[in-house]
């Protein structure tokens, strides 16, 4: 295993975390549609990747990243391209001979555009203003036999493309592609062949409220991936030294993980080893206290090619007037251990945003940057984000 920053861990660099992948398909099993939640960087992409490339015998797995989407029309179209896609379908095909298993006539049945002469669809361009992509999603899966199988369709990028929508045709448009998306899921007969996994680089619950919309989604249920734990934080720094040549003590390690890192992401972990194998290079000693402390304060120095984008995210999701609240209340949390929810909301009520800072809050949670660590009291989610903050922004 190599590092693998700033971009999805796939293949031989991707750190599996079984305990996770079951829960997922156990919920699945049990008839549910899931979100997958949780902050920026801690893996959602990836695992949903694993899945795709390593699927369950019952599951035809595809994957399709709908960032670019901004209406429903589009949107369905594109769910139907990637289930036809040659590649979803080869891959799945390699998989299953890989694990031994039988296809039986499963992939005939979605060999081509013209299934059974029953149902056909034309991708062309041209098309467009001829076809509803809506219906036509639907009587695929009406018509479709999957012997016994089902389509697991993960889409990532969901809470975006609900925004493209809305910014594009309107809150009304927006409102009516979630109910588009509603009633595929609890149609009894679809939900026989199908179900979903979303997820995304924003939080689809805030995004949902600020249309007053969240009836369209509380039929889908939140998985929330957590940290990696202790050892399986543990395992991973060492996995990563080892490909270097480098020898850590685990003692060192857990004080590495738990005293300097404490919230135990791929991301982070990943950032810190690059930093201690970079120092290492330049000053070959052995790793104790004294050398993770200083390739720690490397790591702040030099992370702005990584979190930078934090502070950019900032720019994205919220306006001006919301930007300078959310940069004071980071700033109070940045100069403190936890601070009450009371102080960021007299903040809040001094920039005339009282109403919002609820959903304020919700988003900044949602996308890594703070956290409920008790009744009412809040920090920075991660250490490593908090120095950053206070010598960057």
């Amino acid at each position: 295993m190599k590092l693998s920053i700033g971009k999805t861990a796939t293949g031989d660099n991707f750190f599996l975390r079984n305990d996770v992948v079951h829960e997922i398909y156990e919920a699945l099993e049990e008839g549910n549609n899931l979100l997958l939640s949780a902050p920026r960087r801690v893996g959602k992409t990836s695992i949903i990747h694993f899945i795709k490339d390593n699927p369950a015998e019952e599951y035809y797995c595809v994957y399709v990243d709908t960032e670019d989407v901004s209406d429903s029309q589009t949107f369905f179209k594109v769910l139907l391209k990637a289930i036809f896609d040659v590649e979803n379908k080869s891959r799945f095909l390699k998989s299953m001979a890989n694990a031994g298993k039988k296809i039986k006539g499963f992939l005939e049945k979605i060999d081509n555009v013209d299934i059974g002469g029953v149902f056909s669809i034309d991708f062309n361009e041209k098309a467009d203003d001829k076809q509803d992509y809506y219906e036509k999603f639907k009587e695929f899966l009406e018509k479709v036999d999957l012997d016994n199988r089902k389509i697991l369709l993960m889409i990532d990028e969901f809470p975006v493309t609900i925004e493209h929508i809305r910014d594009e045709q309107g809150e009304q448009a927006a409102k009516n592609f979630l109910k588009q998306n509603r009633a595929i899921r609890q149609n009894p007969a679809l939900a026989q062949k199908i179900k979903f996994i979303y997820t995304g680089s924003i939080g689809l619950l805030s995004v949902v409220k600020r249309l007053n919309a969240t009836a369209d989604v509380n039929d889908i249920q939140t998985y929330k991936l957590r940290p990696l734990s202790l050892k399986d934080g543990l395992q991973l720094a060492k996995t990563l030294l080892q490909n270097y040549q480098i020898e850590a003590s685990d003692e060192i390690l857990k004080h590495l993980l738990q005293d300097k890192i404490e919230w135990l992401i791929p991301f982070h972990i990943q950032l810190a080893i690059k930093e201690i194998r970079d120092l290492y290079r330049n000053e070959p000693s052995e790793i104790d206290e004294k050398f993770i402390e200083k390739a720690f304060n490397e790591l702040i120095l030099n992370g702005n090619i990584y979190l930078d984008h934090y502070r950019g995210r900032l720019n994205q999701v919220f306006n001006r007037n919301e930007l300078d609240l959310v940069k004071e209340m980071m700033s109070k949390l940045a100069d403190n251990q936890s601070v009450d929810e009371l102080v960021l909301y007299d903040l809040a009520v001094k920039h005339q945003l009282e109403n919002s800072f609820k959903n304020i809050l919700l988003t900044l949670e949602y996308d890594g940057y703070i956290a409920e660590v008790a009744d009412k009291k809040w920090r920075f989610y991660s250490p490593i984000l908090k120095k950053w903050w206070s010598k960057n922004v």
